[in-house]
């Protein structure tokens, strides 16, 4: 049996349409020695049945349905249902670049001693009658990070951990709606060792049902919360500058037009013009690994 070198794990919630763009994108990327873990919130729409079908036909690896308490209890739930030593969180409404999952994947299989890696990508607004990428470029703060250890946030979307190093980094906050904000910000106050590869590895869809979306007045009042946990983090350019704000720029746009589901906008294009985006962008540029 293939040895399982990185797990994707994904926490799902009443997701239908979105899932059935997104993930034969996933399953079609899947390498032999890779797995895909997902866990669903006790959905009702009937993504259960879509993705317990998907189960039994080998291509999920790992799946359970259950009532959970939120994105970090879930997402942490299929994370120690992993077998990689590597886990690359997946979401169910966004896009990923795979190629650039692989590279990094690499990296962390070539660099044992990093902890955590991450990546950029950009934002997207279906606000907009075109297509409009907003560029997220978490990498300014993780380099002032290198000079003098300031706090710093970066998207989970980019994240990649190794599975060996969560007894020392720690699960998602179940506290927290915007799961990532705590967990970077708590991260890089520690002694983590991190990495950062410039290269643009997703693009956040911001949708109806996107946690920025329905959580949007939340996001300041956490900021908060954090600065006053981390006393640092006042001091570094996520807190201070408009990079920490994106989430809430983007969300509340969204907030113009009355958006209840998808039959608004096509997914399938949007996803389809996002992939040629991320492409066409990683195919013109060269990108290193900071450390």
């Amino acid at each position: 049996m293939e040895k399982i070198l990185l797990s994707y794990v994904m926490t799902t919630y009443n997701k239908l349409s979105y899932l059935k763009v997104t993930l034969p994108f996933l399953i079609k990327n899947k390498k032999k020695d890779e797995e895909i873990v997902i866990t669903d919130g006790g959905s009702t729409d009937g993504t259960a049945e879509y993705l317990s079908e998907l189960y039994k036909e080998g291509h999920i690896d790992q799946f359970i349905s259950e009532k959970d308490f939120g994105e970090a209890h879930g997402t942490n739930k299929a994370i120690l249902m992993a077998k990689g030593e590597i886990v690359k969180v997946i979401t169910d409404d966004d896009i990923f670049h795979y190629p650039t999952i692989t590279t990094c994947k690499q990296f962390m299989l070539d660099n044992t001693h990093i902890d955590i890696l991450g990546f950029d990508g950009f934002g997207f607004n279906i606000n907009h009658s075109t297509y409009s990428y907003l560029k997220i470029e978490y990498v300014k703060g993780f380099k002032k990070w290198l000079i003098d250890k300031t706090p710093f946030l970066f998207c989970g979307l980019g994240f990649m951990l190794r599975k060996t190093s969560l007894e020392h980094l720690g699960l998602f906050n179940t506290n927290f709606k915007i799961v990532d904000f705590e967990y970077s910000i708590r991260v890089s106050s520690m002694n983590a060792k991190i990495a950062f590869y410039t290269g643009m590895g997703f693009i956040n869809i911001v949708n109806p049902q996107s946690n920025s979306h329905k959580f949007y007045e939340i996001i300041d009042r956490e900021r908060k919360m954090l600065a006053k946990i981390y006393p640092s983090f006042r001091k570094s350019i996520s807190y201070k500058g408009s990079i920490l704000k994106l989430k809430e720029i983007v969300a509340r746009s969204i907030l113009k037009r009355s958006v209840s589901d998808t039959s608004e906008f096509d997914y399938l294009d949007i996803a389809s013009e996002s992939i040629k985006k991320l492409d066409d962008y990683n195919s013109t540029n060269k990108f290193v690994f900071l450390s």
